[in-house]
C-alpha cells in the first residue's frame, strides 16, 4: 500500500491501541522460560488443577493445559493464513483481570493465525478449538510473556485465558465491517453509506453547487486520521492546516481515501470508514498504524481544479 501521507509526522502509539486489542498482542511471542521456570510452571498448574476442581485439563507437551468448555467438533477449525476472532478474558491465577475484550465493548479480536500475532499459548490452545468453541487455556510463562513483565502481568508469570472462537475468514473483510458496523450503532450514525469497496461513506456538509471531485482533478483537502477508539494519529491540524492536494484516481493516497473523497464536491465534508483493505492491508505503517487497521477519516473538499 502507498503511504498516505509521506511528510506527515506521525505519533508513536501502542500497538494495543491500534487494533483495540489488549496485552493479548502487545508482547512478542516468547519463549525463553529457563528449564527451572518450567518446572515451577508446571508444579503451579498441577496444584492450580487440582485445587480447582478441574477434572478435564488436557496436558499438552508444551506445559500448556487445555480446558474445554463448549466442543462443537463438526465445525470449522483454524488453518494458518485465515483470519480468526476471538473474545477472550487474562487473569493471573488469583483471578485479577489484566485485560479483556468486555473492557473493549465486546469487539472481538481479530488477527491472522498462524503468524506469531499473538502469545505462542493463545495459538496453541486456538489449535485445539473449532469455530464456536469455548476453552480455559492454562498458559506456563515461557508460552505467555516470560521474563518480559507486561502491564498488570509481572515476569514469569503464569496466565489464565478464558477464550471463544467466534470467527473464522479467509481474510478481513468480515471482521473489518463488523467493527465498522458496531461502531455505527455505538455511535447512533444512521447516515453511513456503504459502498461495494466496502468503503462507509458518512455525508456531513452537502454542497450540490460545488465542482465534483471528479477522477483525475486535483483537489485540496483538510483531514483527520483516527482509529475506532478515537485516537487521532494524523491530521492536517497538526501540519499547519495545510491541505493536502492529490489528483483523484491517481493512487496518490491509499484507496478508501481515494474513493471517499472521490464522492465529494467543493466545499463538502464526510467521515469516511476504511476497511483495512482499502487502507494499509496487512502491511501497516510503520510504528503508528498496525497491520489489518480499521481506519476513519474526517474530510473536508476545500478545492477542486
Amino acid at each position: 500500500m502507498k503511504s498516505f501521507f509521506p511528510t506527515a509526522l506521525f505519533r508513536l502509539l501502542i500497538l494495543a491501541l491500534l487494533v483495540g486489542g489488549g496485552q493479548l498482542t502487545t508482547a512478542c511471542n516468547t519463549k525463553d522460560a529457563t528449564p527451572d521456570y518450567a518446572a515451577a510452571d508446571a508444579a503451579t498448574l498441577q496444584k492450580y488443577v487440582a485445587d480447582n476442581g478441574i477434572t478435564n485439563a488436557q496436558k499438552q507437551t508444551s506445559g500448556l493445559y487445555f480446558v474445554p468448555v463448549t466442543t462443537n467438533a463438526s465445525a470449522t477449525v483454524p488453518t494458518a493464513g485465515k483470519v480468526v476472532s476471538i473474545l477472550y478474558t487474562g487473569k493471573l491465577l488469583d483471578g485479577t483481570v489484566f485485560d479483556a475484550t468486555s473492557q473493549r465493548d465486546n469487539t472481538p479480536l481479530s488477527f491472522t493465525y498462524g503468524t506469531d500475532r499473538v502469545l505462542a499459548g493463545i495459538e496453541e490452545g486456538l489449535s485445539l478449538m473449532h469455530l464456536g468453541d469455548k476453552a480455559i487455556l492454562l498458559i506456563p510463562s515461557g508460552l505467555a510473556y516470560g521474563s518480559n513483565s507486561s502491564t498488570n502481568v509481572p515476569a514469569n508469570s503464569v496466565i489464565r485465558f478464558e477464550i471463544e472462537l467466534v470467527g473464522i475468514n479467509p481474510d478481513y473483510t468480515v471482521p473489518d465491517d463488523n467493527l465498522i458496523t458496531r461502531y455505527l450503532t455505538k455511535n447512533n450514525i444512521t447516515t453511513a453509506q456503504k459502498q461495494t469497496s466496502g468503503l462507509y461513506f458518512v455525508p456531513t456538509t452537502t454542497n450540490a453547487a460545488g465542482t465534483p471531485a471528479a477522477k483525475g482533478k486535483t483537489v485540496s483537502v483538510l483531514y483527520t486520521g483516527k482509529f475506532l477508539n478515537g485516537t487521532v494519529f494524523d491530521a492536517s491540524s497538526q501540519n499547519g492546516n495545510t491541505p493536502l492536494k492529490f489528483v483523484v484516481g491517481g493512487g496518490q493516497v491509499v484507496a478508501g481515501f481515494d474513493e471517499g473523497v472521490g464522492l465529494l464536491r467543493k466545499g463538502e465534508k464526510a467521515t469516511l470508514l476504511l476497511p483495512s483493505a482499502l487502507a494499509y492491508g496487512s502491511r501497516g505503517s510503520g510504528n503508528t498504524i498496525a497491520p489489518n487497521t480499521v481506519l476513519i477519516f474526517d474530510v473536508e473538499v476545500t478545492d477542486v481544479q
